[in-house]
């Protein structure tokens, strides 16, 4: 078996390699830019809360995960649990859907190889 195939993911928000890109890059950033990001990534949850609520398909729960990385996130043990704006973005965004909460990683790291170049 390779190494991917071991691999088990341990929080409910990093089953892609760009959330973990996306943490690198915001642990080396100033707490400024942790709310200048967190308030427009809040913006991009909000209004895809607004359009889930039209959907027919409404989710039930959040999940195990989900409840259990919220009740951790209380202990403050992970770095980004320790910067309020960015425990607000995760807490925001622990009720979305999984794949919407993947595509707004996804565009952040997008974003941030940008602007490296």
């Amino acid at each position: 078996m390779t190494g991917e195939q071991n691999y088990t993911k341990k929080r409910w928000y990093d089953s892609q390699p760009w959330t973990q890109d996306v943490l690198d890059v915001l642990q080396t950033l100033s707490i400024r830019s942790h709310y200048e990001i967190a308030r427009e990534v809040i913006r991009v949850i909000d209004v895809i809360k607004s359009n889930n609520r039209e959907r027919d398909e409404i989710p039930l729960s959040l999940g195990l995960d989900r409840v259990l990385g919220l009740y951790k996130e209380q202990n403050k043990r992970r770095w980004y649990d320790k910067s309020m704006p960015l425990s607000r973005v995760f807490k925001t965004a622990s009720c979305l859907p999984d794949e919407d909460f993947q595509n707004i990683m996804q565009g952040i790291s997008m974003s941030f190889r940008n602007e490296a170049k």
